[in-house]
């Protein structure tokens, strides 16, 4: 398999991304209708956000992310159970799509990124209102409001929709894949990143290629002696790129090898692996 094979798909962030973009034009309308009066803005905002119509678009959005993924998910699994010596158990499974848990995986995506997306209306209308409140402060006059309610707008809401987007769509392909390891009984995965130097976090990039146990998320931050942020899988936290690259056979990497194991990551034999696994 090629390392891309597992990582998420660059059309379907765009889509969602676009998607997201299409809400932040409605809230600039919102903005620009309010006239600079703060109370009418935040009003609409609020409106808008408990309006039918926009719990129609964030669903319909949510589902045209996700699904797309699960099915560009299961062809990437498919493949590899062809060049699998395990290829048909693997297929077999496939075939049956596992009946519940991926099924329950994708819906608690869906759930969770109609919720993300659910409150981004009022969510920006804080930000707007503080930013309000900091240029009034520092002197800006009345008609200038205006202007800064649209702009303001703007910023908040597009910053907000690039980075779910990024963060959501990545997230989404490993708790799919994730979830079909664990019913196919494969326990392991090797950590891959985006392989671009310095656009790299330096705390990924010395996880790339590490073996990693899906019961056991690694801390990367912790690991290079950053601020720690949590432990989390591939492709589990805001603005990551990296993805899990199941392994399926013991031999689809070099030994010796790196795992993490036990809060540190060490070089193991094929044969000491072999006794973890």
């Amino acid at each position: 398999m090629k390392f891309s094979d597992w990582a998420r798909s660059l059309n379907i962030e765009n889509e969602y991304r676009k998607s997201l973009l299409t809400l932040c034009d409605m809230f600039e309308r919102l903005a620009t209708l309010s006239k600079g009066d703060q109370n009418v803005y935040v009003q609409s905002m609020h409106e808008f956000q408990n309006s039918d119509a926009y719990e129609k678009f964030i669903n319909s959005s949510v589902s045209r992310m996700v699904l797309p993924i699960a099915t560009h998910n299961m062809k990437t699994w498919r493949e590899a159970a062809k060049k699998s010596t395990k290829g048909k158990m693997l297929y077999q499974a496939l075939i049956e799509e596992f009946q519940q848990g991926t099924f329950r995986s994708i819906q608690n995506q869906i759930i969770e990124n109609v919720g993300l997306i659910k409150t981004l209306p009022e969510d920006t209308a804080a930000k707007v209102v503080k930013d309000i409140t900091d240029a009034t402060l520092r002197g800006m006059r009345a008609r200038s409001i205006e202007r800064l309610i649209v702009e303001s707008t703007s910023k908040h809401s597009r910053a907000s929709a690039r980075l779910i987007a990024r963060t959501e769509v990545s997230k989404t392909s490993t708790a799919i894949t994730k979830a079909r390891s664990e019913q196919l009984d494969i326990r392991w995965y090797v950590w891959r990143t985006a392989l671009d130097g310095n656009r790299v976090r330096k705390s990924h990039r010395n996880m790339e290629g590490v073996l990693v146990n899906w019961s056991e998320p690694p801390s990367p931050e912790r690991l290079v002696g950053e601020k720690d942020v949590g432990y989390y899988h591939a492709g589990n936290i805001w603005n990551c790129r990296c993805y899990p690259e199941p392994l399926l056979e013991i031999d689809d990497v070099r030994w010796p090898h790196k795992v993490y194991r036990n809060g540190s990551i060490t070089t193991m034999s094929k044969e000491q692996f072999e006794e973890i696994m």
